[in-house]
């Protein structure tokens, strides 16, 4: 097991350094003179000699091995580089934008868990029939909705119709329900599927008609035999859905007037600040692989198959 944990650390970090170097390859080939739009965001006139001298400043004169280890070894640090548009150090605005986010994406996973797990049992206790043809059609329409739209549903309905909850900002209890709703009707509906596909599959196991020889109900079968089989599936599930719920904030986060990590990425790419670009791809994609590395823990401490395996 020491040895599985050793391994994925590896990948891991391997991973990460792979996940860096795609960052600054992106951003250093975008097109443009950076140093020309930076001139011209400072409000002077980028007469060659300036535009000279801002490239000069910001280190475009130098190898690019050596513009991406000064990058990585300061990114390392938490040091993500000035602001282009600005002039504010970019590491100064994401503890505050990450805690947005993280009160997004984590709201979200616990809505979305619930959800699934529920709509998931609803047609697992009653298969075939009224109950589960509502949870299945229920998840297919989740699953076919465009995030926006449902954010866009949900304001409509929730906030101008009814006036329940708040349709923007960042101010409360309140002011998070819409927003995560948003955020965990997708992968609600597929975490339902999982669940409710899991929880057949565990149902005709031979196992199954012993509890049934022993008396046990379908209530107790289905949450002490077969629930503990689908718990390493729900887990890698929920985990591939946690980490695209990092993209979905990209989407929901303006819409709600959220100013999160998502939002700081819009910004940058619609000013082409690079510095800031740069930090909030390379923060998604760390997120997305640590959630992977937890995920496969997770995962090894619930299925004793796979503790075998590596043992």
């Amino acid at each position: 097991m020491i040895h599985f944990i050793s391994k994925r650390l590896k990948h891991s970090l391997v991973l990460l350094f792979m996940a860096s170097l795609v960052c600054f390859t992106l951003v250093v080939s975008a097109p443009g003179n950076v140093a020309v739009l930076i001139a011209e965001l400072r409000g002077a006139v980028a007469t060659p000699g300036y535009v000279e001298k801002v490239a000069e400043e910001i280190g475009l004169h130098k190898p690019l091995l050596m513009r991406y280890a000064g990058w990585l070894g300061d990114a390392v640090r938490g040091d993500f580089g000035i602001s282009y548009r600005t002039g504010q150090e970019v590491s100064a605005d994401l503890p505050k934008r990450m805690l947005v986010t993280g009160t997004l994406i984590g709201g979200s996973g616990v809505v979305a868990t619930l959800l699934g797990l529920a709509l998931g049992f609803l047609g697992a206790f009653w298969p075939y029939r009224l109950p589960d043809r509502v949870s299945r059609g229920l998840a297919l329409l989740g699953a076919s909705t465009p995030t926006f739209f449902v954010g866009a549903l949900m304001i409509y309905g929730f906030s101008v119709t009814f006036q329940l909850f708040p349709s923007f900002g960042f101010g409360g209890p309140e002011s998070w329900v819409l927003p995560w709703v948003t955020v965990a009707v997708l992968p609600a509906a597929v975490l339902s599927r999982v669940v409710r596909v899991g929880l057949e599959e565990a149902m005709a196991s031979p196992f199954v008609l012993t509890a049934k020889s022993k008396g046990l109900g379908r209530t107790a079968i289905l949450f002490r035999d077969a629930l503990p089989n689908i718990i390493p599936v729900f887990i890698n599930a929920l985990g591939t859905q946690v980490g695209l719920m990092t993209a979905t904030a990209i989407i929901v986060e303006p819409l709600f007037a959220w100013q999160g990590v998502g939002d700081y990425f819009l910004q940058g790419v619609k000013f082409r600040d690079f510095m800031v670009v740069q930090a909030c791809l390379l923060i998604f994609l760390a997120f997305f692989i640590v959630v992977n590395l937890i995920v496969d823990l997770a995962v090894l401490m619930t299925d004793p198959r796979i503790r075998r395996q590596w043992s």
